[in-house]
């Protein structure tokens, strides 16, 4: 194909394919994982994941965006330094606010074995975001790849292994995750060659007033919307049983969670260009870039919405066993998350890029709204159950993705030379 004789198609294919295999490694070995591990170790790792996630997002107060941004390379290892002091200030906060809130968080996010694991969990992945912030910046974006393959393989042998060593648990998923991700942050640093000195009070201050928009607009709105994504985990927690929790769990462990970071590796390098091109004021590659990419996104989307569409429930009762037939129904119906996940979601940068952070603020916090209100109407006023819950939210998140697309495509066309 034509296509893949341009560089950029070419970072996102050769990213693109590197993640696939780093979320297919456990994919693959997930008949094993799901026959020695029950729904409630599932559940437990979905939790963790849920919490750390909504909690992560004021980690480094969205720094690690300017890292890609400031032109100085100088200044931008200084805001590598600033968000290392953040994320281990910000991790120790989320200690207390976990020792004081342990038993609504226990009973939200069904973490009885992992609660004191968040902490932990959130610390080194916040650090390894950043990392892979410098290494788009540089643009090394197979790195980045790599090392979701090399937490996924310890993921995955440790998880397995420690169920061989002391039987059945709840935690061997979600420590496999934790020392996955050590790995991958030990491998990323070191490969790096950073040398992080400290950073004095006064350009801590610097970087702080210079990016002030990023803890002033995008972490409050990124919470936002991470809460809205996680929305759906929080109030199956809420409303319905662990067992559920933990089909739902398994569903989200194959369809979406991997999605979310091909998408992401997506649009790192989608970041990176347009980024580029707006800093240029070349606004005709700009525009190619981003109708391409959109173009590129739509046609993997829409045949691997099909296939899921039609094919899940068959493919999980055959791969999972007939016990997980439930969970092929959720993937099903989280079918519609998974295109808007996948086409929609990378391009989201697009706003930050062209500095309309403001903008793409809004209609984060529109989307948490939105959202909100659909589910509070599904459980408190319909008292829809478990699936026709899912068909719901999964419906609402296909919409508001569909009026993000728009304000995007509205302001790319308005966008004029600075």
């Amino acid at each position: 194909m034509t296509v893949f004789k341009n560089n950029y198609f070419k970072d996102i294919f050769n990213q693109a394919t590197l993640v696939f295999v780093a979320q297919l490694i456990p994919v693959v070995f997930s008949p094993i994982i799901s026959r020695i591990y029950n729904e409630e170790a599932i559940a437990e790792i979905t939790g963790l994941i849920s919490l750390s996630s909504i909690l992560m997002v004021f980690s480094s107060l969205k720094l690690e965006n300017a890292i890609v941004i400031e032109k100085d390379t100088n200044k931008a290892k200084q805001i590598i330094s600033t968000c290392f002091l953040i994320i281990t200030i910000y991790s120790l906060l989320v200690l207390i606010i976990i020792i004081l809130f342990n038993e609504t968080l226990i009973n939200v996010f069904k973490l009885d074995s992992t609660i004191y694991l968040v902490p932990i969990y959130i610390f080194i992945f916040s650090l390894l975001n950043v990392l892979n912030f410098w290494f788009v910046r540089i643009k090394k974006f197979k790195l980045k790849a790599i090392s979701k393959i090399i937490e996924s393989i310890i993921y995955i042998l440790f998880s397995i292994s420690l169920f061989f060593l002391i039987g059945n648990n709840q935690i061997g998923l979600a420590l496999g995750k934790i020392l996955g991700v050590i790995i991958a942050l030990i491998v990323l640093y070191k490969l790096s060659s950073l040398k992080l000195g400290k950073i004095s009070a006064e350009k801590f201050k610097k970087i702080l007033f210079k990016y002030k928009e990023f803890p002033l607009y995008n972490a409050p709105s990124n919470l936002a919307n991470v809460i809205g994504l996680q929305l759906l985990v929080v109030f199956i927690g809420i409303y319905f049983s662990k067992e559920e929790f933990g089909f739902f769990g398994l569903a989200n462990m194959i369809i979406i969670i991997p999605i979310s970071f091909i998408s992401q590796s997506v649009a790192s390098i989608f970041f990176q260009k347009i980024t580029e091109h707006y800093q240029n004021n070349n606004l005709i590659e700009l525009k190619k870039t981003f109708y391409k990419t959109f173009t590129l996104l739509l046609s993997i989307g829409v045949p691997a919405f099909i296939i899921l569409y039609v094919g899940s429930e068959y493919i999980f009762s055959f791969i999972f066993g007939g016990q997980w037939v439930i969970s092929g129904k959720i993937a099903r119906i989280l079918s519609l998350v998974f295109l808007s996940q996948l086409v929609v979601s990378p391009l989201g940068v697009f706003l930050i890029a062209i500095e309309e952070i403001k903008l793409n603020s809004y209609w984060q916090y529109g989307r948490f709204i939105f959202v909100g209100i659909v589910i509070f109407i599904s459980l408190e006023i319909l008292s829809l159950n478990f699936m026709d819950f899912i068909k719901y939210y999964s419906v609402s998140i296909f919409f508001i993705y569909s009026i993000y697309l728009i304000i995007m495509l509205v302001k790319l066309k308005k966008l004029k030379n600075k």
